[in-house]
């Protein structure tokens, strides 16, 4: 980066946080800030028309079943700046998902100008602005996905393809009578399978047998 000028683009979808950032910039005299936006698609055209050096993101622009979408969209255009996220999340797998998708700044919103400053020029620098805390969090999110990912593999072991095959196809909701005309087997013997099938996962019910098994990797989600 420019060791003059950093140019940045902020994009938060509310007007209070994007202030704060902007303000957090223009006490630090290297930071520009080149442009703000308010949505996902204002700030990926941002980036292909200014190839700004830092992005700044509220993780709220993107909605919940969506976290970190505009990152990963970024990602896969080719943009290169370095991302600082703000968040008022604190789950270790929030952090994760954002450190696997390149983040250099992890910033709680509610450190403020100074803390939001010293990140992005931090980041400006070539360094890493997460906090011990942060990256302990997402450490202990990461060994409990190596235990899924264990037990996952343990299970799957332990089933038969046909076992596999009926809990594909009661995930999908299929009732044991629609699983035994789609493989050609009595409703009775799929009814023996599934209860095999939810001994091995230590489960009792249909959904948590989906649940478990969505958690295992076993099944798509």
């Amino acid at each position: 980066m420019d060791s003059e000028t950093v140019s940045v683009v902020i994009a938060a979808g509310h007007g209070v946080v994007a202030e704060v950032v902007r303000r957090a910039c223009q006490a630090e005299p290297r930071l520009h800030v080149v442009a703000e936006v308010r949505d996902p698609t204002a700030l990926i055209d941002a980036c292909r028309t200014l190839k700004p050096d830092v992005i700044v993101l509220d993780d709220r622009l993107d909605d919940a079943e969506r976290e970190l979408a505009t990152l990963r969209a970024l990602r896969e255009e080719g943009v290169a700046a370095a991302a600082v996220v703000l968040t008022d999340r604190t789950d270790g797998a929030s952090v994760l998902r954002a450190l696997r998708l390149g983040v250099r700044g992890y910033v709680r919103k509610s450190d403020g100008l100074t803390g939001v400053g010293a990140a992005v020029r931090v980041v400006a620098d070539g360094g890493r602005a997460i906090a011990p805390d942060f990256e302990q969090a997402a450490v202990m999110a990461l060994g409990r996905f190596a235990q899924q990912a264990r037990e996952g593999s343990e299970v799957q072991a332990a089933l038969t393809p046909r076992e596999h095959e009926i809990l594909v196809l009661v995930s999908q909701g299929l009732t044991m009578a629609q699983v035994g005309r789609r493989l050609g087997i009595s409703p009775r013997t799929v009814e023996t399978h599934v209860a095999k099938l939810y001994r091995k996962l230590g489960v009792r019910t249909r959904v948590q047998a989906v649940s478990r098994a969505s958690q295992l990797g076993l099944i798509e989600p």
